[in-house]
């Protein structure tokens, strides 16, 4: 017996070796499989959300349904000034209310427990059970009510070193010093949709926002802040009162009254949101110090920062710590505009060394033709030609420019079956030369659609990945548990059936490696696509594309010639016609 099998260990060794190079490909495509599940995977940490929910109007007399309208309409358009990259810087005490409310909100709840459990237990003597059934009754009841009780001192115990966490044992002092250092959160709409209102109940309405119950609805939807207010209007013009309010504790921490025009509430929504955004944010003060150089540029230079104007620049500014747009402008010289985390520390020195601004002209050509309208830092720059360049008044002061292209594309949906399309541009700044003769790759085409399309491609492709998985688990194993039966001497096994199962066994193989080749594919089309979201890139003109308009131009100037010969004919034609017809009348 065992000869046999040495036999066919022997006889099969060429046989097996076969397949040691598909399990390698069996073990890549295992990673691949884990890798693609990670990558369609979606990440999100902890969020600070944020709702807002309809005003309430003051009844000085009856109002109108565009109040009524106003009342609703105000808070969402609040919401939508909240920029998505917005931060909570959150502290200490807000943590703690937090950790706090949590526990007690555990600790209710055990205690309607062990209400229940110790009516459960007195409620056993009415029972109809013998003394032993009675005591065994008893006996699991109280370990019952046992458990309860350490859970709730377990939620004291934890309640007292979220208060106190100098008496928690084991803790280092990098864990305390953590404790105390502010946490950064990403500001989160309620529902992920500024149109998305919260809505209290009735009953925790009329309590009140410093309410239990409203709490408990607060809580339910893991709302952190809530923006409220009432409105009151007189005439044509309203006065708007928001209130933020942080959860849990209802502690209200801005109030902002607007007043405005209802014919013009979007404006007064603005500066509503303008008002609480540095109390959403909750940012430290930082103190921001100026020097300007040279001084010509000093005297009449104008600062703007997060649409704020400051004439003459002021030697100091305080703002909240965070992210801050700064545009610095002065005549004479180029614009200085930069976009800064001014947060870690209190004081910031911010130096400005302005350039003489010179004017010149770029000239830029569309490397393959696109009819359509250029314009470069929000002027109009001209129509785009096949023949000719579009010159670009701009400031050439070695910054980058942004620009946008509008054309055509065709759409069946559309009227006319067509549609415009915007694609934007840019020029680097190396390439920033008066004179300079650029050129462009463009494409116009709807970039959101190409995306989704990638994206449903991926989907797909992963998909038929994770179903050709159970066919080559199958086929391989039934293939490994045959090979190795045959090779024991086990069973019945036929040789025939080992190479068929083999042959399935390469097949499923092959059929995973092409999905997973296919989806990798997918996912290298997709990044692509969602790339060509950034602004194409101006380059250095070549001498073919030069060579292209100039044939271009050869062509029109022919046409032009055609047309003029044509129009010469027409004319001749017409002249000689009306003499005809006046030698016809003089006869």
């Amino acid at each position: 017996m065992l000869e046999s099998a040495d036999a066919r260990r022997i006889g099969l060794r060429e046989f097996s070796l076969d397949l040691r190079f598909p399990r390698w490909i069996f073990n890549l495509m295992i990673l691949v499989f884990f890798c693609a599940n990670a990558l369609c995977e979606d990440s999100s940490g902890e969020a600070w959300i944020l709702a807002a929910q309809k005003f309430e109007i003051e009844e000085y007399k009856e109002h109108s349904a565009a109040l009524e309208s106003a009342a609703a309409v105000i808070p969402k358009l609040i919401l939508e000034q909240i920029s998505l990259d917005t931060k909570r810087t959150v502290l200490r005490d807000e943590r703690l209310s937090q950790k706090l409310d949590s526990l007690l909100t555990e600790r209710l709840s055990l205690f309607l427990d062990l209400s229940k459990e110790v009516k459960s237990r007195d409620a056993l003597v009415l029972n109809n059970y013998t003394m032993f059934e009675y005591q065994s009754a008893l006996k699991a009841q109280e370990k019952k009510i046992d458990d309860v009780q350490k859970k709730i001192d377990a939620n004291l115990k934890a309640q007292e070193e979220a208060i106190f966490p100098e008496t928690a044992k084991k803790r280092s002092a990098r864990k305390m010093r953590k404790l105390w250092e502010p946490e950064s959160r990403q500001v989160s709409l309620y529902g992920q949709d500024p149109e998305k209102l919260f809505s209290p109940s009735d009953s925790s309405k009329k309590e009140g926002v410093d309410s239990r119950a409203f709490a408990k609805e607060i809580a339910n939807a893991k709302i952190s802040g809530l923006v409220s207010g009432s409105m009151i209007s007189y005439g044509n013009y309203l006065s708007v009162t928001a209130e933020l309010n942080v959860f849990p504790g209802a502690k209200k921490v801005a109030s902002v009254t607007e007043v405005g025009a209802l014919s013009d509430i979007r404006q007064i929504a603005k500066n509503i949101a303008f008002a609480l955004l540095p109390k959403i944010a909750n940012s430290m003060p930082v103190e921001l110090e100026f020097n300007i150089f040279p001084e010509a540029a000093a005297e009449n230079a104008t600062l703007t920062i997060d649409s704020v104007v400051y004439r003459p620049v002021p030697k100091k500014v305080s703002l909240g710590s965070g992210f801050h747009s700064i545009s610095i402008d002065a005549e004479g010289f180029a614009r200085e505009t930069f976009l800064y985390d001014f947060s870690g520390q209190s004081k910031f020195l911010v130096e400005v060394n302005f350039r003489e601004e010179s004017k010149g002209e770029i000239k830029l050509a569309l490397s393959r033709f696109v009819p359509g309208t250029m314009f470069f830092d929000g002027k109009f720059a001209g129509e785009s030609s096949a023949s000719d360049f579009v010159k670009v008044p701009l400031k050439v002061n070695g910054n980058t420019v942004f620009g946008y292209f509008e054309g055509t594309v065709k759409d069946k949906d559309a009227e006319g079956g067509e549609r415009s399309e915007t694609m934007f541009m840019m020029i680097p700044s190396n390439l920033m030369a008066d004179g300079a003769e650029l050129e462009m790759n463009l494409r116009v085409f709807d970039v959101s659609k190409n995306i989704d399309k990638r994206r449903r491609m991926l989907y797909v492709s992963y998909s038929a990945l994770l179903l050709s998985l159970p066919i080559m688990f199958y086929s391989y194993g039934r293939y490994d548990s045959i090979m190795n039966g045959y090779l024991a001497g086990y069973g019945n096994f036929d040789y025939d059936e080992l190479k068929l199962y083999r042959t399935i066994s390469f097949v499923g193989i092959g059929l995973v490696s092409a999905c997973g080749a296919w989806m990798v594919t997918e996912l290298v089309l997709y990044l692509l696509a969602v790339e060509k979201t950034l602004p194409s890139k101006a380059k250095k003109i070549k001498s073919k594309t030069l060579r292209k308009m100039e044939v271009e131009r050869e062509l029109e100037e022919q046409r032009a010639l055609e047309e003029m010969a044509a129009s010469q004919l027409d004319e001749e034609a017409e002249i000689l016609q009306e003499d005809s017809d006046s030698e016809i009348e003089a006869d």
